[in-house]
């Protein structure tokens, strides 16, 4: 279990620099590095057991989230000066598979949209027609069932057109009409809207009108703003005192001009354990919405080579930090920092 040699990829897959530890003990080097401990211990279960030529997928979690590894281990025949070792070759396939879920998720928003749709129309225009036609010919007692049983099919219908509408927007192709905007305006723009619903909650924008303009499509990034409010807004029903911190500003990140979004809470949070799940399709804690939401803010934050993360305040309540590249130079910047999101669009185009 001593390091004879380790590639620059395994020490970004495990969030350590293993070029500078040859010659030291892997457990030595894993300690307080909680991607290298878990990768190390499953590693020792193999050889443990006697296991010296094996294959598997394994499961790392922690601050960055949960990372999906394959592995492969063989032998490493002993030479004059090394004793017989081991050579251990990993992937991180974890894009890879949530790549396969949105595209499976993509093709069920779509069928179930188009399979939805099609009789919605002529459910309302039915009862519709039976309100009309028959309301003003019966008694008043049998008058107020046909009310109000007319009225929950057009309520229902409705809800379910706000939910086709979802399905729509979340298998949508990724045609981007990209232009040049001010941020700043467009937040106080969505921000004044919900401000103006007297719900009862605290927005508190944070923005800045000499903030660089970003290279974006508008239609979409409007979007992702109404989508985090209305998640944030929905979170804090029945909560006294609700407040949503709604900050924009700009920032060069590793060398890459980036427009940040954050949006938080003081609802009651993500539920323990379920942070690498909240931007999955359906996946909700709320008592109403479609659980796409946060799904469909994802999914056009990748549209536009962004990246996305949840968290929970230790304060509580729930944060959604967004970075966007802010022109054309910074999304392909961010496409060479990583390879797989260039496949991904390839497969998209």
């Amino acid at each position: 279990m001593r390091i004879r040699i380790a590639n620059r990829a395994a020490g970004a897959i495990l969030n350590i620099d293993l070029e500078n530890h040859s010659g030291e003990f892997l457990h030595d080097v894993a300690k307080g590095h909680a991607l290298l401990e878990q990768f190390v211990d499953d590693v020792q279960a193999h050889l443990d057991g006697g296991e010296t030529e094996w294959r598997e997928q394994i499961v790392l979690r922690g601050e960055v989230g949960r990372r999906v590894l394959t592995c492969a281990c063989t032998t490493l025949p002993g030479a004059e000066n090394h004793a017989a070792g081991y050579v251990i070759v990993f992937d991180d396939i974890t894009a890879l598979l949530q790549a396969q879920r949105d595209a499976a998720w993509g093709e069920v928003a779509r069928r179930l949209a188009h399979e939805i749709k099609n009789p919605l129309t002529p459910i309302q225009l039915s009862a519709e027609r039976m309100r009309r036609k028959y309301l003003k010919t019966m008694d008043k007692e049998e008058a107020q069932v046909l009310d109000r049983a007319t009225h929950t099919i057009v309520q229902q219908v409705e809800a379910m057109k706000e939910m086709v509408n979802a399905f729509s927007d979340y298998a949508r192709a990724p045609d981007m009409d990209i232009d040049v905007f001010s941020m700043d305006k467009l937040v106080h723009e969505v921000v004044d809207l919900y401000r103006a619903q007297e719900s009862g909650i605290e927005i508190v924008l944070t923005s800045d009108p000499t903030l660089p303009k970003i290279e974006a499509d508008i239609g979409r990034v409007r979007q992702i703003l109404h989508n985090l409010i209305r998640n944030a807004t929905e979170a804090l029903e029945n909560t006294t005192d609700g407040r949503i911190d709604v900050q924009i500003s700009a920032a060069e990140i590793d060398t890459i001009d980036v427009m940040l979004i954050k949006v938080e809470d003081n609802g009651p949070g993500f539920k323990e354990g379920s942070l690498n799940q909240v931007f999955d399709p359906y996946v909700t804690t709320k008592p109403k919405g479609t659980g796409l939401g946060l799904a469909i803010v994802k999914k056009l934050v990748e549209e536009h080579v962004g990246t996305i993360v949840a968290h929970n305040n230790q304060d509580g309540g729930a944060v959604i930090s967004i970075r966007l590249p802010l022109n054309e130079a910074a999304r392909e910047a961010m496409i060479a920092k990583a390879p797989g999101r260039a496949d991904k669009r390839r497969e998209k185009a």
